[in-house]
């Protein structure tokens, strides 16, 4: 979600002469985006406090990423489809300013919370007495807070710690993106944000999860062969491996939504024209979808979330 100022200012409004069949193409899928993650974010949340046996530590985390989900489809998807309905930004300044900061926070925070899920699911299989220490709901609450406050401190001191840093409309992505002075700075805030934001993380949940996985395989291997021993982990039970794999996969579906968009703007900072606006347009379907995409996987994998989903859609 990333630009510079000469982007951000002359890329050319391939939203102008749009037939009414081109603005309803653009905009439906967003619309469909938009009402499944405010829907299905809704339906987990009541879930959650709904049913007691939902509320495990792991779930607090799984909670979060759907409040922020809500948000995002609250207060960005509708300005997003305004614009793509409209043609260009109708919003103003400050809405600009605020939907991309925005936007930008909570992708941030999505990975980190995605993260934290993986150190939890770390000690939860691997090391499962200091789990009881270190994953009580007051710690994990703390976790959360601090994950927010340190990417709101670095986006807030990357975006406006120099002077003449903006947020300014981008009609391909129909987002409001960063704006830099030069190619220079757009390049280092760029590639800063990727290292920051989406590969140490990425590098912490791929190393965790291999622990876990390698982990599984070992127990079920000791299953197998009935040799179960005292050094064998005592974590595991099928409920814990059913959450394992659906926060995992849950992390799967979040980097195919991203990889393409990060790609885009790794790509967009060393090229010298522009991609055509179809592709920025599926860089924001993608975007998007990421917020679309827990709900669904905690209802098909989930049989607790899954239960829960149609006593509330009956109204029970």
């Amino acid at each position: 979600m990333d630009g510079n100022i000469s982007e951000a200012l002359h890329f050319p409004n391939t939203l102008t002469n749009r037939s009414m069949s081109q603005v309803v193409a653009d905009v439906g899928p967003l619309f469909v985006i938009n009402l499944t993650a405010l829907f299905g974010n809704t339906l987990l949340c009541i879930a959650f406090f709904k049913n007691n046996h939902l509320r495990s530590v792991t779930n607090i985390f799984v909670l979060t990423l759907a409040i922020s989900d809500i948000i995002m489809s609250l207060a960005s998807m509708p300005l997003s489809e305004g614009s793509l309905i409209a043609g260009e930004w109708i919003f103003g300044d400050v809405l600009c300013h605020f939907q991309g900061f925005l936007a930008h926070f909570l992708a941030f925070l999505s990975l980190q919370m995605m993260a934290l899920t993986a150190v939890n699911r770390y000690f939860r299989v691997i090391k499962p007495d200091l789990y009881k220490k270190i994953f009580t709901p007051r710690y994990t609450t703390l976790m959360i807070i601090s994950a927010s406050l340190m990417s709101v401190g670095i986006l807030a001191s990357i975006t406006f710690g120099q002077h003449g840093n903006l947020f300014v409309f981008h009609p391909g992505k129909t987002i409001c993106v960063n704006s830099y002075r030069s190619m220079l700075r757009t390049q280092i805030y760029t590639i800063f944000s990727c290292v920051a934001f989406v590969f140490l993380p990425a590098l912490v949940i791929i190393w965790c999860y291999a622990k876990v996985f390698t982990a599984i395989r070992r127990h079920f291997r000791r299953l197998a062969s009935r040799k179960m021993s005292s050094t064998s982990i005592n974590s595991l039970n099928t409920a814990e491996i059913v959450v394992t794999r659906t926060v995992f996969i849950i992390v799967v579906a979040f980097f195919i939504c991203w990889i393409p968009c990060i790609v885009i703007d790794l790509m967009d900072i060393m090229r010298d024209d522009w991609f055509d606006r179809r592709v920025y347009l599926a860089y924001t379907y993608f975007a998007y979808t990421s917020s679309a995409i827990n709900p669904v996987i905690y209802g098909i994998m989930n049989r607790s979330f899954r239960e829960e989903y149609m006593k509330l859609l009956r109204c029970r």
